[in-house]
């Protein structure tokens, strides 16, 4: 039976949102436009259902923030009774520490920490306190660290961001000098591979050698990594680290967190009303409790690595490159198009990311079941593209502007 789409509704946003979408990878030219839903409007855990009443299982995974899944019945319980207690208070509530305390159990190379909002946020105040404690201006960096103009600056044409930031790009270690206050990186976008692992343990080395501060944006990679983090995977121990998106669980919170000589160095200025909220913060801690106690990471990781081997041996033209747990679409531009369009059309959303999450474990069957008709439609050419050409999202072309 034809699938039927509410394609009216994204002409209504556009009266009313600016640029047709409040995310930039959100936007309909980001997938397979005219074939994809563009709005989505029930969820439970990795199944999701857009305005039109289809359903899909979701592997975008609302940009790796659904780690446990949509509507977790624990989850929802500690939201609810949050917002009950309070929600933003006119001073700290205990909450902070709890957080705190449990961040420092579980990374122990962290002795202090921010709470914030965005991956954005944390990245600037990361790079603040960097400048801070170290006095000087310089920061090279690697990857995509958030929308904030200090970033965007180095992604042409940058409309409406200045140009007069101390910042560039880390091409090599020989880049890093006594004048560096701070180098900030993803320290693994999708290459886990040896080599990577072997450079991050030399920028350890150099940035400890020149004085520069080693800050790992994990905001991606946090909580989806064993041992929490690629800091806690590799041993490799930076000075700061940012993490958020799998912390909050949909909700919006990210961390900045570091040695005490570091976070504690003078009167820097990162502050926001919302720091404390503490809806967000009760949801962290006890993401934090289910994945110490009842969800293990290394179970993940390795099914994850089973999905990943899988897809890659049956889909022609088209691989999930990365890590087990988070990857890239690649492959020629109009066969990655066609297996998405086929994809949507057979119950399975895909971005040009791909994220997997604890509830796809249950739904290997069926998903492989799907990959497999739609593997033979593209090996028998059987199918032709019937919307636009996917463009690639904003923070896509950061990483690959390397």
């Amino acid at each position: 039976m034809k699938r039927k789409l509410d394609l009216e509704i994204q002409k209504n946003q556009e009266t009313v949102i600016a640029q047709g979408a409040l995310t930039n990878s959100k936007r309909p030219a980001s997938f397979v436009e005219g074939v994809y839903p563009t709005h989505l409007a029930w969820a439970q855990g990795v199944s999701v259902t857009d305005t039109a009443g289809n359903r899909y299982i979701d592997f975008i995974c609302s940009l790796g923030t659904n780690l446990l899944g949509h509507n977790h019945e624990v989850l929802s319980f500690t939201v609810n009774k949050a917002y009950r207690t309070g929600c933003t208070f006119s001073l700290s509530t205990k909450l902070e520490i709890t957080l705190g305390e449990k961040i420092k159990e579980i990374m122990p190379f962290v002795e202090r920490i921010k709470i914030l909002k965005t991956g954005s946020e944390g990245c600037t105040a990361a790079v603040r306190i960097a400048r801070a404690y170290t006095g000087r201006k310089k920061i090279l960096t690697q990857g995509y660290s958030g929308w904030h103009d200090e970033f965007i600056s180095m992604q042409p044409p940058a409309l409406g961001v200045t140009s007069s930031f101390n910042i560039g790009k880390l091409v090599t270690l020989e880049d890093i000098t006594s004048d560096t206050a701070a180098v900030i990186l993803e320290p693994i976008i999708t290459d886990h591979s040896e080599d990577r692992i072997k450079f991050l343990r030399d920028l350890r080395e150099k940035c400890t050698a020149t004085g520069t501060i080693l800050i790992f944006d994990e905001t991606i990679t946090g909580m989806r990594f064993p041992n929490f983090s690629v800091a806690g995977w590799t041993g490799i121990k930076p000075d700061m680290i940012i993490f958020g998106k799998a912390l909050g669980g949909g909700l919006p919170i990210s961390v900045v967190g570091g040695l005490e000589p570091i976070m504690n160095c003078g009167e820097y200025f990162v502050s926001s009303t919302f720091s404390g909220e503490t809806v967000s913060i009760s949801l962290g801690i006890e993401i934090l409790n289910l994945l110490q106690k009842e969800y293990d990471l290394n179970r993940l990781w390795s099914q994850g690595a089973k999905f990943q081997e899988n897809f890659n041996s049956i889909i022609d033209g088209v691989k999930i490159e990365g890590y087990p747990t988070r990857g890239v679409l690649s492959g020629d531009p109009l066969t990655k198009a066609i297996f998405m369009q086929e994809a949507v059309k057979g119950g399975l959303l895909f971005g040009t990311s791909w994220f997997f999450a604890f509830p796809h474990i249950d739904q290997m069957d069926e998903v492989f079941s799907t990959l497999k008709e739609i593997a033979m439609k593209i090996k028998t050419q059987k199918v032709t593209l019937e919307g636009k050409m996917p463009k690639s999202p904003f923070a896509q072309q950061m990483r690959n502007n390397q």
